[in-house]
C-alpha cells in the first residue's frame, strides 16, 4: 500500500535501488561520492556500543548488503538514536524485507540514514508512533509507504526516535544504511560508528588459477602471528613458491570479526607484486547501478551467505560477466624471474593481515598421461560413468575453461560423512578450471533405480565445509537438482530422527518490558535434523490437547504463546512436542513441565481470562 500525503511537500525523490559498486581511493569518495558532513555530526544509532553482526557489501541472496547490522542481543525494544540532525523523510512497513523502517534526512549535507526491522517508532517522536498505528488500523495492515512533509517530524542527533525489533526478515537486530544522492555509504566510514577493534582480519585460504595449471590450487592459511599467515597445500606441506606462466588469477578467502563472534566482511584488500601495489579495493561506497553484480567482487561459485565465506577477486573483474579479469600477467616478466607476491585483507580500523609467496616465471610440467575426468558437449558436462550430468546452457559463463566432475571413494574425500547417514554409491566432486558461472546449473543424477524415501541427494559445499541444500527432486531413475556452487555430490540414506530442544541459548524473553505483551508467556522450542531436514509442522499438545503454535524460520524454532490467565486453575502445564523429517523418521516426544507460579504478578486487568 502507498499513501500520499496531502501536506505541501517537495516532489518525491525517486530512488532506484539498483546499485553499482565503484571503488576509488578514500579521498575521492569524500570529494565526489560521500557528503562532506563532519564526522563529529554523525552519532552512533544505539544507546550502547553494540558490535556489528553484518557488514557493508556482504553477499546476500540476490544482491549486496547495503548497510550494517547491529546486535540487539536477542531483545526487541532498545531505543534507536538519530545519527544526525534532520527530519523524518519517509516511513514504511512490510511483512518482508525491511519490515518497519524510517528514513532520516539532513537537507544541509543531503544525506539520509535508514533504520530497518524496527518494533515501533517513539521516543521524542511519539506522534510518529501514533501515525504508524493509525495507518495500520485505517489502511492496509500488511504494509504502507508514506512520504512525509519536510520538517513535520524534526529531531536532533542522539534523540530516541524508535525501538529495535525483528519485523521483515531476520532475528532481532538494527539494520542501518547511509545514503547520498549517488549511492550507499559504508556506516563504518564514520568515526563514531566505526568499530575500533584491534584484531586484524582472518585469512582462510587462497585460490590460484593459472594458464599452465592442470586444475586450480586451493591453499589453506594458518596464522603464525598477529596479521601474519602461512599457506599450506591439501597434503599439509608449507607453500612458499610455484612455477607459473601466462595470466594468473588470485582469490583470497577471509573475514573480520569486528568485536563480535560474527564473521563479517572486510573493509578492503590489496595485492602487491615485488613491493608495488597492483590492485586495491575499498568497500566504502556502492553506487546505485549494480547492486546485483556480485560476480565483480566475489567468486560466486565459492562464496556463501550462511555460513559467511567470502572469496574475494584480487583483480578487477569486468562488469560484463563473460569476460574474466586477472591478477598478474607473467608475460611482462622475464623467464625464470622470481616474483614476490603479497595478498592482504584490511579492516576499517586499519589492521592488516597478509600472506606471502613467490612465483617462478617458468612453464609448469604438465602430466600429459592424465586421463580426462569428465565429458563436455558445449556447456553440458557429464561424469565419465554418465551418472552425473550438469547443464550450464541457461547460466552465464565467464572464462575459457571447463567444469570438472571427478568420481571419488569415501576414503578420498577431505571431510567426514555424519553418523546415521550411510553412503549409497560413489561421490562426485564438481570443480571449475578457468571458468565460473552465474545462475543455476541444471543437474541430473541417473542411478538406474528409484531411490527410497530415506535416500536423498546431498551436496557438501567445499568452500564452507558444510552440507548445503541444492533442491533435489526424486525421479524414477534418480534425482534432478540445481547447482550454483562447487563441491561434492552423493546419495545418503537418512536413518536419524530429528531433534526437539528448548531454546536456552536465547533470553527468557525476546522483548524488553516496555514493549512486551504481559498477557502471554512466550516459549521457543528448537528443531534440528542432520539428514533430509525437519518438517515445520509438528504435533504439539498442552495437557493432552492440541495447541496452536507458529514456526519461526529465523530461529529454526516453533513459538508457543500461552495465556497467563491459565494460572488461575492450573499450577502446572505439560507441553509435548513431536517432530518428523522428510525421510519419514519421527522424533522422541519432548516434554516440558511448565510452572505457572509467578504469572499472577504479571497479569493486568486488561488481559482476557481463559478458563
Amino acid at each position: 500500500m502507498r499513501l500520499v500525503s496531502t501536506f505541501p511537500m517537495r516532489p518525491r525523490e525517486i530512488f532506484t535501488f539498483g546499485l553499482s559498486l565503484v571503488f576509488l581511493a578514500p579521498t575521492l569518495f569524500a570529494e565526489s561520492k560521500i557528503p562532506e558532513i563532519p564526522h563529529s555530526e554523525v552519532g552512533f544509532p544505539l544507546p550502547y556500543y553494540s558490535p556489528v553482526s553484518g557488514t557493508f557489501a556482504e553477499i546476500r541472496n540476490h544482491n549486496l548488503h547495503l548497510g550494517s547490522d547491529f546486535k540487539s542481543y536477542g531483545l526487541n525494544g532498545h531505543n534507536i538514536l538519530a545519527t544526525f540532525d534532520g527530519y523524518v523523510e519517509e516511513i514504511s512497513y512490510s511483512k518482508t524485507g525491511y519490515g518497519l523502517s524510517l528514513n532520516l534526512y539532513n537537507p544541509k549535507y543531503k544525506i539520509k540514514s535508514k533504520y530497518a526491522h524496527l518494533h515501533s517508532f517513539g521516543g521524542t517522536l511519539y506522534e510518529l508512533e501514533l501515525l504508524r498505528r493509525a495507518l495500520l488500523l485505517m489502511g492496509d495492515p500488511t504494509g504502507f509507504q508514506l512520504k512525509l512533509p519536510p520538517g513535520m517530524f524534526v529531531t536532533k542527533k542522539g534523540n530516541a526516535i524508535g525501538k529495535t525489533g525483528e519485523t521483515g526478515s531476520g532475528p532481532p537486530h538494527l539494520h542501518l544504511e547511509f545514503r547520498s544522492e549517488k549511492g550507499n555509504i559504508n556506516p563504518l566510514y564514520f568515526a563514531e560508528i566505526h568499530q575500533k577493534d584491534v584484531t586484524p582480519p582472518t585469512i582462510i585460504s587462497m585460490f590460484i588459477e593459472g594458464d599452465g595449471l592442470d586444475k586450480p590450487l586451493l591453499l589453506t592459511a594458518k596464522e603464525i602471528g598477529k596479521g601474519k599467515f602461512e599457506l599450506y597445500t591439501e597434503q599439509g606441506d608449507k607453500f612458499t613458491s610455484i612455477q607459473l606462466t601466462g595470466k594468473i588469477r588470485i582469490r583470497l578467502s577471509g573475514y573480520d570479526k569486528i568485536r563480535s563472534r560474527n564473521k563479517n566482511n572486510v573493509y578492503g584488500m590489496d595485492l602487491f607484486v615485488n613491493g608495488k601495489s597492483v590492485f586495491s579495493r575499498n568497500f566504502d561506497f556502492l553506487s546505485f547501478e549494480d547492486k546485483s553484480q556480485k560476480h565483480q567482487f566475489y567468486d560466486i561459485n565459492r562464496s556463501s551467505l550462511s555460513p559467511p565465506v567470502y572469496f574475494y577477486h584480487m583483480y578487477e573483474q569486468p562488469k560484463l560477466f563473460k569476460e574474466e579479469g586477472y591478477s598478474i600477467n607473467l608475460s611482462s616478466f622475464p623467464k625464470k624471474d622470481k616474483i614476490q607476491v603479497q595478498a592482504s585483507l584490511r579492516d576499517a580500523t586499519g589492521n592488516v593481515s597478509s600472506v606471502f609467496f613467490d612465483i617462478i616465471h617458468e612453464d609448469q610440467t604438465l602430466d600429459l598421461s592424465a586421463k580426462p575426468i569428465s565429458k563436455k558437449t558445449g556447456n553440458k558436462y557429464k561424469s565419465l560413468d554418465g551418472v552425473i550430468s550438469i547443464d550450464l546452457t541457461n547460466a552465464e559463463i565467464s572464462g575459457d575453461g571447463s567444469l570438472l566432475i571427478t568420481e571419488l571413494l569415501e576414503k578420498e574425500i577431505p571431510f567426514k560423512i555424519p553418523k546415521g547417514l550411510p553412503l549409497k554409491g560413489k561421490i562426485y566432486q564438481v570443480e571449475t578450471k578457468r571458468m565460473s558461472w552465474k545462475g543455476e546449473g541444471q543437474g541430473e543424477m541417473n542411478l538406474g533405480f528409484t531411490p527410497s524415501i530415506k535416500d536423498s541427494l546431498y551436496f557438501f559445499d567445499s568452500s564452507i565445509g558444510k552440507f548445503q541444500g541444492i533442491q533435489p527432486k526424486r525421479k524414477p531413475n534418480g534425482f534432478s537438482f540445481k547447482l550454483t556452487k562447487v563441491g561434492f555430490l552423493m546419495v545418503l540414506s537418512d536413518e536419524t530422527p530429528p531433534n526437539v530442544f528448548p531454546m536456552t541459548s536465547i533470553a527468557r524473553y525476546i522483548e524488553l518490558p516496555e514493549v512486551r505483551n504481559h498477557c502471554l508467556e512466550e516459549k521457543y522450542y528448537g528443531l534440528s535434523d542432520v539428514g533430509s531436514g525437519y518438517r515445520t509442522n509438528v504435533e504439539l499438545l498442552v495437557d493432552g490437547q492440541s495447541f496452536p503454535y507458529e514456526y519461526d524460520p529465523d530461529r529454526s524454532a516453533i513459538r508457543v504463546l500461552i495465556p497467563k490467565s491459565l494460572q488461575k486453575e492450573r499450577p502446572y502445564l505439560l507441553l509435548e512436542v513431536k517432530a518428523s523429517d522428510f525421510a519419514g523418521n519421527n522424533s522422541e516426544p519432548f516434554l516440558d513441565l511448565i510452572s505457572t507460579n509467578g504469572w499472577r504478578e504479571d497479569l493486568q486487568a486488561s488481559c482476557p481470562v481463559i478458563e
